[in-house]
């Protein structure tokens, strides 16, 4: 390597270890306390919460809402997105409920509830391990609940992960929805890059100031989120909405989107799963209208052959909590209805 390379790959270390600082401590938040209880009181669906242990000794938080007194149509999973936690999905679970569907959220590890000394708010040693964490969830409810099919429905990173999870499991699953769908970026192998010099310099467990601006794909601010004020409001007062990820979290989200390309990863034994994608038009994350037809592409090319793609006018990256959202909830309902 010339003197100048060693310059350049220098420079960006020294700036890397310059610019990191301690991940804030996971927030000292228990289950029941008032500021974070859930206020789910809708008296039309049952609702329970526990903790799911898992085989390295993590308690996963999830929720299930039911029916009351109505046989259940089938099972929808939901996997969440960066920053957030499952109950920001309960007024979905709700609706979905009230229409015959038994549905469970979980918190992913190292968000909302579903953290230990090991697993703090965010830190995500890899998207195996979050994956694994989705199938022991799937393989839970299925066999508390055997014969229903099984729908799985991943939001913006939770977009991610739900296409990590065919790479293995698309047998475990009747249909995939998909929101907020992330397009593969270009980037995401420079990201990987750096986030990994930034874990290997300061520890997998520190907070590198340059590695969380490349990760804000949305710029400063959550404006690009929804066009709904109230729920902009909403998730600035949210003790649970995470502002930060570690060094290593942010390597686990940038590999996620590598990996969409990876086709070799992909066993496929369920090449006809009915594949459904609804994103808002003014959605930053998902390429446009040339990203969109990437990630058609990339699944056809993996092998599926079933796939649709809504993107619906004058709404941003959350769908579900726009100001129309209830033409949202209709397709949604209606692709699982079919």
């Amino acid at each position: 390597m010339t003197i100048l390379g060693l310059g350049i790959v220098g420079g960006i270390a020294a700036t890397t270890y310059l610019l990191f600082h301690d991940t804030k401590e996971s927030a000292n938040i228990n289950l029941y306390d008032a500021e974070v209880a859930n206020d789910n009181n809708d008296i039309t669906v049952d609702f329970h919460e526990e903790f799911l242990p898992v085989d390295d000794g993590l308690s996963l938080y999830i929720s299930t809402t039911s029916p009351k007194n109505e046989d259940i149509k089938g099972i929808v999973q939901i996997i969440h997105g960066m920053n957030e936690h499952a109950r920001r999905y309960q007024d979905l679970a709700n609706f979905l409920a009230k229409n015959g569907y038994l549905v469970v959220t979980s918190d992913n590890r190292g968000h909302g509830f579903s953290i230990d000394s090991t697993n703090p708010h965010g830190h995500i040693d890899s998207y195996q391990r979050l994956v694994e964490d989705q199938v022991a969830i799937s393989n839970y409810i299925k066999d508390k609940n055997p014969g229903l099919p099984l729908y799985l429905y991943g939001h913006s990173f939770g977009s991610l992960l739900a296409r990590m999870y065919l790479q293995d499991n698309d047998f475990l699953i009747d249909k995939l929805l998909l929101t907020g769908t992330v397009a593969h970026f270009k980037m995401s192998k420079i990201g990987c890059a750096l986030a990994n010099i930034a874990d290997k310099l300061v520890g997998s467990d520190k907070s590198s100031w340059i590695i969380q601006k490349l990760a804000q794909v949305g710029g400063e601010g959550d404006d690009w989120i929804t066009n709904d004020e109230k729920v902009l409001k909403d998730i600035e007062k949210d003790p649970l909405w995470m502002s930060t990820y570690d060094n290593s979290g942010i390597a686990t989200i940038w590999k996620s989107n590598l990996d969409l390309k990876a086709d070799e990863k992909y066993k496929l034994t369920n090449e006809n799963l009915p594949i459904l994608s609804i994103t808002g038009a003014q959605d930053i994350v998902t390429g446009g209208k040339k990203g969109l037809e990437d990630t058609r592409k990339t699944l056809e090319n993996i092998g599926y052959k079933n796939i649709e793609i809504i993107d619906l006018p004058n709404m941003k990256h959350e769908v579900i909590n726009e100001l129309d959202n209830e033409r949202v909830y209709d397709l949604i309902l209606n692709f699982f209805d079919k």
